[in-house]
This record gives structure tokens, sequence and C-alpha cells, in this order.
């Protein structure tokens, strides 16, 4: 997709509000108003490079994307029910990019490599653009509605927000809903986030040991800033994060240690959340680490000063440049203006020489005219 196509992808962001109505006493902008504005506030270079994917947004840049197009929406996927089969399309585009792994991922011996991650979900339509940083997956209405329907609307909302864990019976339950998912599409997708709680927690395998915010604090208010997940897994796996309240899922790896660690630039919303992490086990059987409660600084106050101090940066940026402009100016018109006069100056001595040598020679003529006796 070429710069203008994931520009426009984002165009409808900030617009409407999750729902799809736009909020009422607001004027709609039109799209290259938002672009205009990143364009402004990232800067030329900045603006290229994360837009051609040459490099990630950082926590800053997030906030700037976020004052200009208003509220984010991820792009997303939902899940197959069992009595859909992956299209034909889906198959030879996932032959394709896994080619010798497709066998052994379709058969459950395997999780897709790390490196293929993003390739694999794009054959399944997931397209993410510049500032999605995590990955959104749902479930039909279908299975969510068993889920409510079986455990309670009550019990599954505390157990999906870490509150506590799922009973034995409750686990039973969420199982033959969770049953109702395409299960080829679940060898090549991470789990549902409102499966992982019920998955069986095994912290001998995978771990989720610590979550650091990195935090500034910007003319007394605090600002948030990325976070560091870090944990321990079987070595070289691929790991699977799901952060809530969103949810999001992030995907890692570890090294030959088994050691692991995410860095998360995309600002969440809210102060409080929790997080699991997941990976595939020889079976091909999906663990997960115990729940991680953890809050972020609530960076409201600290953003809008950000914002502020960002605005009145780029004002002053603006005004050295226009000076810069106006003293090259004028330097250049100093320059071409001594360049002139020089030119003239010697234009005017080398024709009053000229006349000179002119009426010289004259008189030489005079003097040598006279008669000869």
């Amino acid at each position: 997709m070429n710069l203008g196509n994931k520009v426009k992808s984002c165009w409808g962001y900030a617009t409407t509000k999750e729902g799809g109505q736009k909020p009422a006493g607001q004027t709609p902008k039109a799209p290259i108003e938002y672009e205009g504005c990143l364009f402004k506030s990232l800067g030329e270079k900045a603006y290229k490079d994360i837009y051609y994917g040459i490099r990630q947004p950082t926590y800053e840049e997030h906030l700037l994307y976020e004052s200009c197009y208003g509220e984010r929406k991820m792009t997303s996927l939902t899940y197959y029910t069992n009595d859909v089969q992956i299209p034909k399309e889906t198959d030879a585009c996932l032959r394709q990019t896994l080619k010798s792994y497709y066998s052994k991922v379709k058969s459950g011996q395997a999780d897709v490599p790390y490196e293929a991650r993003e390739e694999v979900n794009r054959c399944f339509g997931i397209n993410p653009q510049a500032f999605e940083e995590g990955r959104v997956y749902k479930i039909p209405d279908e299975v969510r509605s068993c889920l409510t329907q079986s455990i309670g609307e009550t019990a599954f909302s505390e157990i999906n927000s870490g509150k506590r864990t799922p009973s034995n019976d409750e686990k039973v339950k969420g199982e033959s809903c969770f049953a109702k998912l395409q299960s080829d599409q679940l060898k090549f997708l991470p789990r549902p986030s409102e499966e992982i709680p019920f998955l069986e927690e095994d912290t001998d395998t995978i771990n989720l040991s610590g979550i650091k915010e990195e935090t500034k604090e910007i003319k007394g208010k605090g600002l948030g800033g990325k976070l560091t997940f870090s944990g321990v897994g079987p070595a070289n796996s691929v790991i699977y994060i799901y952060i809530y309240t969103e949810p999001i899922v992030v995907t890692t790896k570890t090294d030959e240690n088994g050691d692991w660690v995410y860095e998360l630039d995309q600002p969440l919303e809210g102060e409080k959340h929790i997080a699991y992490a997941t990976v595939k086990t020889s079976s091909g059987k999906s663990v997960r680490s115990s729940v991680f409660d953890f809050t972020v600084v609530a960076a409201d106050e600290g953003k809008q000063v950000f914002l502020e101090q960002e605005d009145v940066s780029q004002d002053v940026r603006s005004k050295f440049m226009r000076l810069a402009i106006l003293t090259v100016g004028f330097a250049l018109f100093a320059v071409v203006t001594i360049v002139v006069v020089n030119f003239l100056r010697l234009a005017k001595n080398k024709k009053i020489a000229n006349s000179q040598n002119t009426t010289n020679g004259k008189s030489n003529d005079d003097t040598g005219s006279g008669s000869v006796n």
C-alpha cells in the first residue's frame, strides 16, 4: 500500500466514535486537514519514515497523531465460526507465506514463526496502518452470546477483566463456547483475548515478570511513556502478550536463554490494566502466565502540557524558519546589490577609460597631421 492510501485509511478514524456516529456539535474536517496537521506536527522526515515503514512511531509521536486525528480506531479481525471454511485465496496465501511451515502449523506441531506473523495476519485481511502497534482480534457475536448466557454476563465480565479466575465448571462451559470457533484458523492466529483467562496457567513454562513505564514531567505535570514488558518462556519461541482493557495483542520472541522483552510505544487508555503472556507448547497446547495487574501514569494533564509545548516549539521553529528565510533573503539581496553596483562601477570606469583613450588618440592624430616642409 502506498503512502497516500495509508494516510487515507486514517482519515475516518477521528470522524466517528466507536459505534459510528459523529459527535454532535463538531464540524467535520476535510481529510487534507488531518494529514496536514500530522505532517506539520511530525515534520517531513518523521512523517515519511513512519508511513513508509522505516521505523515505528515513538510514544510522543503517538500523542501528536491523536491530537491531529482525535480518537484512535484499530483495524480488527473477527474469527470464523466452525461452520465457515477458510477461503481458498487465504489458504493459498498461507501456503505461499509459510512454505514448509504450513503443514507443521496446520497440524498443530508448530506455531507461526515470529518473522511471518504479520504476513499471516495479512492473509486473513489484517492490514494495520501506521500508528497501529497492537492487533485486535474479536470473537463472533455467536460465541460471545454463548459465553454470557452459559457463564453469566457479570461472571464473564469479572473473569475477562482479571478480577477472578474461572471455576472448573466455568472453564468447561467456556470450552464449549470456544469450540464454536474455526479450529484451523486458530492454528494460524493468536487465541482470542476472551479465551486467555480460561487457558491453563503454567508459570513454569511462561512468565510475565515485569512491566516498566518511562515517565517524565513537563512543567510539573506527569506524562506517561513507553512500556517495557519482560518475562521468561521456552527458548526461541513466539510469545503473545495480551493487554487489557483494550484489548490488544502484541508479539515478541524469546532468545536462546528463554528471556523476552517487548517495548510498547502505543499509549493505553486509562490507568489500570492487566496483561497475560501466552506461548504454544511443543504439544501444540496454548498456556498462559498468571495475570499481571499494572497501572500507568494518568497523563491527561501532562499530555495537554506536552501538546501545548509542541505547539510553542512548532511556533518557535516556524518563526525561526521565517527569520532564517528573511535573513537569507536580505543576504542574497545585499550580495546581488553589491555585485550590481560593482558591475556598474566597472562599466562606468571602463567607459571613462575608453573615452580617455579615444581623446588621446585624436590628440595624437592632430599632432601628427602637420605639413612636412
